[in-house]
């Protein structure tokens, strides 16, 4: 199993440590239902991992870019999500803190970050809209990707660049 599955399931709750582990990896990974909790709660902790610093639009524009690799993949976003090398915040268990999934010791901007990243994601899933079409994003200050040299329609966006790749 892959570590964003495990990732996932420790966002979920699901118990993972010792044999629980072995079990999981054995099993066939499960995305949940598209328009569930379990989704929802996923494709928040992306957004928020991914820009919890940022003000609403950056945010959205984070869930547009799951939206759109939903889209032109004909997947689900939660898919979309835990795909492998998609979105840094998933390439460790230890990459889902704790207090995401319990709340506790959060700060009041951690609060409203956390709600609004909530909000963002079952309107995503729900919404049948255009949204704004970007593909890629990354934050300068941190990285280069090989591939931001073929970023077309570039938007800086609070800390990040948005664009897309065709």
């Amino acid at each position: 199993m892959s570590t964003r599955r495990i990732a996932a399931t420790a966002l979920l709750g699901l118990p993972i440590l010792g044999t629980a582990t072995k079990t999981l990896a054995a099993a066939k990974p499960k995305i949940p239902p598209p328009y569930s909790e379990e989704a929802a709660l996923i494709i928040s902790y992306t957004i928020y991992a991914e820009a919890r610093g940022e003000d609403l639009f950056g945010k959205r524009a984070v869930a547009s870019v799951i939206k759109t690799r939903a889209r032109l993949h004909k997947i689900s976003p939660a898919e979309v999500c835990l795909k492998e090398k998609q979105f840094s915040c998933w390439n460790e268990l230890s990459a889902v803190p704790a207090n995401y999934r319990t709340g506790e010791g959060l700060m009041p901007a951690d609060i409203r970050s956390r709600a609004d990243c909530f909000s963002l994601a079952w309107v995503l899933m729900s919404s049948r809209k255009e949204w704004l079409f970007l593909t890629h994003f990354y934050n300068p200050s941190v990285v280069t990707p090989s591939w931001a040299s073929e970023l077309e329609g570039k938007q800086q966006i609070g800390k990040h660049v948005f664009g897309y790749i065709l």
